[in-house]
């Protein structure tokens, strides 16, 4: 007697059906970071985002009146107008700064380029505090070697801290001299990304270096300017080390940012706490909306091309 033999039907697998044999253990190595970012970032997040609903004595929900209140502070407000011009010109200046510089670096030989790339990165192992120090070093009214340079050519001092626009180039100059080479290196990196036959194929048609840096080298660079770009903007509103060392936010708060705003407000006991943190809430959120932009418009590009 002959027994049907069953059909084998094969499954076929749909699409996002995969399943990773190892999944779990994957899990189980993520697990410890999620903790630990569960536990130092999201819930302190969340507990800030409460808090600024909520009146510091009694603990009552008052809406937005906390972060009403700290709009109206006229420090506040001062403080973000002077970080907006601070960052928007260290951001402009770098930029251009470093990008000349790669060009420059990618001229040299091996030896000179090594050489030049392990000087400049040098200031990036510096923090903020010792820069400002060094820098203090140089501008203090009382004795510094500018000051001394001045009066041995027979001028009358500068006080770099307090006098003209000088605060603002002196914290400007300290910013750059310490993103300088870390931004030159990315800069460099995408330089070196750009084939050569692109180059070559300029030179033939008798492409000068000008026109191969507009409509060569420029355009290959964008993804590279977005990167620096929103790095510097990030770390630029988030400013502090520097003027608070070199001016203490003066004169009359020109220098002020709103993170030294908010580290001031938290140290004085006669201010409410819960308005400290809407403020600090309002400088991140206006840090994720200066990055959402950004990545939005350059994925909008990219969709384009």
């Amino acid at each position: 007697m002959n027994r049907a033999v069953p059909e084998r039907t094969e499954t076929v697998k749909r699409p996002g059906s995969f399943r990773y044999r190892y999944k779990h253990t994957a899990y189980l190595m993520l697990l410890p970071a999620l903790v630990l970012l569960g536990i130092f970032v999201m819930w302190p997040l969340v507990m800030a985002v409460i808090r600024s609903f909520q009146d510091y004595n009694s603990g009552e929900f008052v809406g937005f009146y906390n972060f009403k209140y700290i709009l109206k502070t006229p420090s506040f407000v001062k403080a973000f107008r002077n970080v907006l011009i601070l960052t928007v010109v260290t951001v402009v200046l770098t930029m251009v700064l470093t990008f000349l510089f790669a060009l420059l670096m990618r001229s040299l030989s091996n030896r000179m380029g090594y050489f030049a790339r392990a000087c400049v990165f040098i200031p990036f192992f510096i923090s903020g505090i010792v820069a400002s120090v060094i820098f203090n070093l140089l501008i203090n009214y009382g004795g510094g070697l500018f000051t001394s340079l001045l009066i041995d050519a027979g001028k009358d001092p500068i006080a770099f801290a307090v006098e003209d626009n000088w605060p603002y180039i002196i914290i400007i100059a300290i910013t750059i001299w310490m993103t300088f080479g870390y931004q030159t290196l990315i800069m460099y990196a995408g330089l070196l990304q750009i084939p050569k036959n692109l180059y070559e194929a300029a030179q033939l048609d008798g492409a000068n270096f000008l026109h191969q840096t507009l409509f060569i080298t420029i355009p290959n660079m964008k993804n590279y300017f977005v990167l620096v770009c929103i790095s510097l903007v990030t770390a630029n509103l988030q400013m502090f080390e520097i003027p608070f060392m070199v001016t203490g936010g003066g004169p009359l708060e020109s220098t002020l940012t709103p993170v030294m705003y908010l580290y001031n407000s938290f140290r004085d006991p006669g201010r409410p706490q819960n308005v400290t943190i809407a403020g600090a809430l309002l400088v991140m959120i206006l840090i994720m909306v200066i990055n959402i932009i950004v990545f939005k418009t350059v994925r909008s590009e990219q969709s384009g091309e």
